[in-house]
């Protein structure tokens, strides 16, 4: 019997799980279920418990070590419940690790999912290696990370690096650097009301007002990320989430306002890269939350 952890992806839009082996590969991936079609927390567990158990009864040897869950936060401090979020209201007070742990005897751990994303990118994706590694989530909303010689970074609350909801310009961060953002953004330009996959799409055909709209949230995102390299001082700062496919002109936007505060050994090496795993990125990361987990 090989042993292998789950990963359950939770985000305001999507879910997904994936089975991760000791190595931190990715065995399989489950199909994405939308967040949108269930009346309430209990039934989207019950939908993810039996995608778990169907790829257990497809792949008769393995054997399962443990679930770890990455949710959008704030979590509570013993990490267990979804506090008041924004982004995934169903979730909102409900012990999920509790829900889960009531179908199966392995261990269940939960952490945020950008946390969750930050650790596989650390571990291994774009930031393998780098002791100070500083993720960001681009989708419905704006999740952060940060990891530190390999180990999630939570604070003192376990709810640190909740800088999507901090304040910023007349709102917080994540009303100008999310995909809602975006989406107000091009309708803005254009009176025209899309959302964020029809927004690339245009944008990557060479749409003008597209492309205006991913730099004006590359140019918040910019701002909103010098204290970050202030405060943290980051060797790699990673972009994901759905959003990350605008990466080139998010970039071009949110680097140049960087570069001019760098100090000079920073210049020399801190970089702002797409994230290397995709969107098995939190999955693995969940999966890296188990004890024991691959090295």
């Amino acid at each position: 019997m090989m042993k292998v952890r789950v990963g359950v992806d939770l985000g305001g839009t999507k879910a997904r799980i994936g089975v991760v082996d000791e190595a931190g590969q990715l065995l399989t991936l489950g199909d994405k279920i939308y967040v949108k079609d269930f009346k309430s927390a209990a039934v989207l567990v019950k939908a993810l418990v039996r995608d778990v158990r169907q790829i257990f009864r497809a792949n008769t040897q393995w054997e399962l070590a443990g679930i770890g869950i990455g949710s959008p936060g704030p979590l509570d401090k013993s990490r267990r419940r979804v506090l008041n979020t924004p982004n995934l209201k169903i979730l909102a007070y409900f012990d999920l690790v509790e829900a889960f742990a009531s179908h199966f005897s392995e261990p269940v751990v939960m952490n945020n999912d950008a946390n969750v994303f930050t650790l596989g990118e650390a571990l291994y994706g774009a930031g393998r290696g780098m002791d100070v590694v500083y993720g960001m989530t681009l989708g419905t909303g704006f999740g952060n990370g940060l990891v530190y010689r390999g180990e999630i970074f939570d604070g003192a609350h376990g709810v640190a690096t909740e800088y999507g909801l901090a304040p910023y310009a007349e709102d917080v961060v994540e009303h100008y650097v999310s995909g809602r953002a975006l989406e107000r953004y091009y309708q803005d330009f254009t009176n025209q009301k899309l959302v964020g996959a029809e927004i690339f799409k245009l944008a990557e055909g060479g749409d003008e007002l597209a492309i205006r709209a991913f730099k004006l949230l590359g140019y918040h995102l910019g701002k909103a990320l010098i204290p970050v390299v202030r405060l943290i001082d980051p060797k790699m700062m990673i972009i994901g989430g759905s959003l990350a496919a605008g990466f080139p002109w998010i970039y071009e936007a949110a680097w140049p306002i960087l570069k001019e505060l760098l100090w000079d050994d920073q210049e020399d090496s801190l970089q702002l890269v797409p994230a290397k795993l995709g969107d098995a990125a939190p999955v693995i990361g969940a999966a890296a939350l188990i004890p024991g987990k691959p090295s």
